[in-house]
């Protein structure tokens, strides 16, 4: 048996190049969109974090905050690549759609979440979840009480000075 691959295994081996190469392709020119899009979300929560931190008077470090946004752009790299993926081999775009959709919504939950820390109100995102989507609610219009908005949005307990005080 000599050493030099076939003239089989060889044109298998470059049609599956090939194919990988097109997906790649494929799959890749669909994730541009959303890369632009994760990039000012991704600085937006390393903005709001920070501040959030400070508010919560943490230790806030380069490094850390360096890493943090670091994992943050490589897991969106994955998600985009994961959403474009499955889309490409099952030929849907509501399939891509829907999963970089959730993994953005979460990083707008953060930033939001965040930002309002920053300004003393504590936002409930699970309470506001169940709130868009409770059972029972049929109309568009549906009234909402005020105990439901206070159970999503509750400021923060102030000291005698009127300063912002932690969570017993």
């Amino acid at each position: 048996m000599s050493a030099e691959p076939s003239t089989t295994s060889t044109v298998v081996q470059g049609g599956i190049t090939v194919t990988a190469l097109a997906f790649l392709h494929s799959a890749l020119t669909r994730m541009i969109p959303y890369a632009i899009v994760a990039i000012p979300l991704i600085l937006l929560d390393l903005v709001w974090g920070i501040r959030a931190a400070r508010y919560r008077k943490e230790r806030v470090t380069f490094s850390r905050a360096f890493r943090r946004t670091m994992s943050k752009a490589f897991d969106y790299i994955c998600w985009i690549i994961i959403g474009a993926s499955v889309s490409v081999v099952f030929q849907t775009r509501w399939l891509e759609w829907v999963i970089i959709g959730l993994v953005m919504f979460n990083e707008i939950a953060s930033v939001v979440s965040n930002y309002f820390e920053t300004k003393g109100v504590e936002i409930s995102l699970v309470s506001l979840w169940r709130l868009v989507f409770r059972k029972g609610a049929e109309k568009v219009g549906v009234a909402v009480d005020k105990e439901e908005v206070e159970e999503i949005i509750k400021p923060k307990p102030r000291d005698a000075k009127g300063r912002f005080t932690k969570k017993q």
